[in-house]
C-alpha cells in the first residue's frame, strides 16, 4: 500500500510533519488574527458595537471551544484514531470559519468561533500524537518541535496582514483575514486524505500487517514488512503494548494510577508542562500585545501593531532553536534556563513601567522582545513534542486530550484575566508572570526527565518498575538502511 503520492522514508515522514505544521500554523492564525481586527470600527459596528468585556468574550470562546475540542477527543480519539480525528476536527474548523468570515452579528461570530475552537481543539489533541508516532526517534524532537512552532508563524503573519489591512476599506478589512483560516484548514485536511495512520495505534487495534506497512514505508525507500528493522520496531511496540495490556481492560481510573506504568505521574508532567507553556503569560502577549503596547506602554495605536509584528517576527526566529538544537540539547536544560530568561524579562518590564515615565516604559518593550525570543526557542513549539513523549500508548490519546484540555483551560484563563488585570493592577501584571516563570525552573529540574533520542517504548522504561527487554536499542531510520538492517537482524537473533 502506498502513502501521499508514493513518499517513503524521510519523504514520507517529512509529509506528516507538514500536514502538523500546517495544522499548527492555523492554530497561531486563529490566535493572532482576532487582536489586529478588533479596534476597526467597521469590524465592531458589524457585530453591534460590543463593550470591552464582550470583546473580550468573542475573543475568549475560542478558548472554550478549544477546550471542548480536547474533552470530545478524550471519549472518542482513541476509537477514531488519529487521522480521522484530525479531519474531523479540521472539517469542524472549516466550519466554524465560514460562519465568522459571512459573520453580520456578534452571535454569529461568538458561534462562529466556539465550532472553530471545537475543531482545533481536536486537531491540537491530536496531531502532536499522530506526529510522534509516525516520525523517527532521532529527530522526533525536532520536526514536532518545528510543527508546534509554527504557531508563532501563524501569530507573525497574522499580525502583519492585518497591519496591511488596516489600509483597506470596506468589510474585506477584516472579513479576508478571518477567511485565510480556510486556507489552512484545506491545506491540512487534503494532506491528511493520503497519510498513513500511526502504527502503534493500528497495533492496538489489531490490525498488524496494516501497522507493519506503514512502518516499512516509514523505514526507508526499500524497505519491506520482513526488513529486521521493521520487524524489530513492530515487536517493540508489541512487547510495550502487551506490558500496557496485562493490567486488563482499558479503564478511566487507571489514568490516575501509578503502579506498573507510572501512568498518575506522566499524566502530571503532561499537563504540568502545558501548564508552564501557558500561564508563563505568553497569551498575555500574544491576544493583547497590540492592547499592551498602547494601554501599558503608552504607544500610539499603528505603532503598536507595527511592533507587535515586529515582536511576531522575532518570536520566529529564536523558535528556529528547535530545529537545530532540540534533539541535541535536549529538552529539559533549554526549558529550566528560558524558565529563567522568561522571568527576568517579566521582572524588568514590571520595574520599568513601575517608574511611570515615558522613556523607561518605551525601553521595557526591549524586554517584551526578549520574552518573546526566548518563549520562542524553546516554550512555543516543545511542549506539544514533549507532552506526547511523556504518555503511556495505552494512555496517549486520553492523556494527551486531557494534557490539550488543561492547555486551553489555562489559555482561556490568561485571555480573561489580563485586560482586568492591567486596568486594576497595571505593572504588578507582569510580576505575577515573573515569580511564576521562576518557579517553573525547579519543578523542571527535580520531576521532569529528558526523553531526547529515546524511542517512544525506551521512554516508557524511565518510568515503568520492571523495564521491558526491547529490540531496536534506538536505531535509527535511514534511507540507505542495509547496514543498519543487518546489525539489527544479529540482535534479533541474539536476543531470541
Amino acid at each position: 500500500m502506498g502513502y501521499f503520492f508514493g513518499a517513503r522514508g524521510s519523504m514520507l515522514a517529512g509529509a506528516m510533519s507538514s500536514a502538523s505544521s500546517i495544522a499548527f500554523l492555523l492554530v497561531g492564525w486563529d490566535q493572532g488574527v482576532l487582536g489586529g481586527v478588533l479596534s476597526g470600527k467597521l469590524f465592531l459596528s458589524t457585530l453591534g458595537n460590543p463593550s470591552a468585556s464582550e470583546l473580550g468574550t468573542i475573543t475568549a470562546v475560542y478558548d472554550l471551544g478549544c477546550l471542548g475540542g480536547s474533552l470530545m477527543t478524550m471519549f472518542y480519539g482513541e476509537k477514531l484514531g488519529r487521522r480521522w480525528s484530525t479531519m474531523i476536527g479540521l472539517s469542524i474548523v472549516i466550519v466554524g470559519a465560514i460562519l465568522q468570515t459571512c459573520t453580520f452579528s456578534g452571535g454569529q461570530m461568538i458561534a462562529g468561533r466556539i465550532i472553530a475552537g471545537v475543531g482545533n481543539g481536536i486537531s491540537t489533541a491530536t496531531v502532536p500524537t499522530w506526529n510522534s508516532e509516525i516520525v523517527g526517534s532521532h529527530n522526533r524532537g525536532r520536526l514536532n518541535a518545528i510543527s508546534g512552532s509554527m504557531i508563532g508563524l501563524g501569530i507573525c503573519l497574522s499580525y502583519w496582514f492585518d497591519y496591511g489591512m488596516a489600509y483597506t476599506s470596506g468589510s474585506i478589512q477584516w472579513r479576508l483575514p478571518i477567511a485565510i483560516q480556510l486556507l489552512f484548514a484545506g491545506a491540512t485536511l487534503f494532506m491528511a486524505i493520503f497519510l498513513p495512520e500511526s502504527p502503534r495505534w493500528l497495533i492496538t487495534q489489531g490490525r498488524v500487517d496494516e501497522a507493519t506497512d506503514v512502518l516499512a514505508c516509514l523505514e526507508s525507500k526499500t524497505s519491506t514488512p520482513e526488513t529486521p528493522a521493521v520487524v524489530a520496531k513492530c515487536q517493540d511496540i508489541q512487547l510495550a503494548l502487551n506490558a500496557e495490556q496485562a493490567l486488563g481492560p482499558l479503564k478511566w481510573a487507571e489514568l490516575w494510577e501509578n503502579k506498573v506504568t507510572g501512568n498518575r505521574k506522566r499524566l502530571i508532567l503532561a499537563c504540568g508542562i502545558m501548564v508552564f507553556q501557558q500561564m508563563s503569560g505568553i497569551n498575555a502577549l500574544v491576544y493583547y500585545i497590540p492592547y499592551l503596547l498602547a494601554n501599558s506602554v503608552g504607544l500610539a495605536a499603528n505603532m503598536a501593531l507595527l511592533i507587535s509584528g515586529l515582536v511576531g517576527v522575532v518570536f520566529v526566529v529564536f523558535s528556529a532553536y528547535a530545529f537545530f538544537f532540540i534533539d541535541r540539547w535536549g529538552r529539559r536544560k533549554p526549558f529550566i534556563i528560558t524558565s529563567l530568561v522568561q522571568s527576568l524579562s517579566m521582572t524588568l518590564v514590571a520595574i520599568l513601567l513601575s517608574l511611570n515615565n515615558t522613556n523607561a516604559s518605551k525601553a521595557s518593550v526591549v524586554f517584551f522582545f526578549l520574552y518573546m525570543a526566548a518563549f520562542g526557542a524553546c516554550y512555543l513549539g516543545v511542549p506539544w513534542s514533549y507532552a506526547p513523549e511523556l504518555l503511556p500508548l495505552r494512555n496517549r490519546a486520553r492523556g494527551c486530550a486531557i494534557a490539550s484540555a488543561v492547555n486551553w483551560t489555562c489559555n482561556f484563563a490568561i485571555v480573561e484575566f489580563v485586560p482586568s488585570a492591567i486596568t486594576n493592577i497595571s505593572w504588578r501584571t507582569y510580576i505575577i508572570f515573573a515569580v511564576l516563570n521562576f518557579t517553573w525552573a525547579p519543578l523542571l529540574y527535580l520531576f521532569y526527565p529528558e526523553t531526547a533520542r529515546l524511542t517512544m517504548e525506551e521512554i516508557d522504561n524511565l518510568f515503568v518498575k520492571e523495564p521491558i527487554q526491547l529490540h531496536t536499542l534506538t536505531t535509527h531510520a535511514s534511507d540507505d538502511s542495509e547496514n543498519q538492517d543487518g546489525k539489527v537482524a544479529i540482535e534479533l537473533e541474539e536476543r531470541t
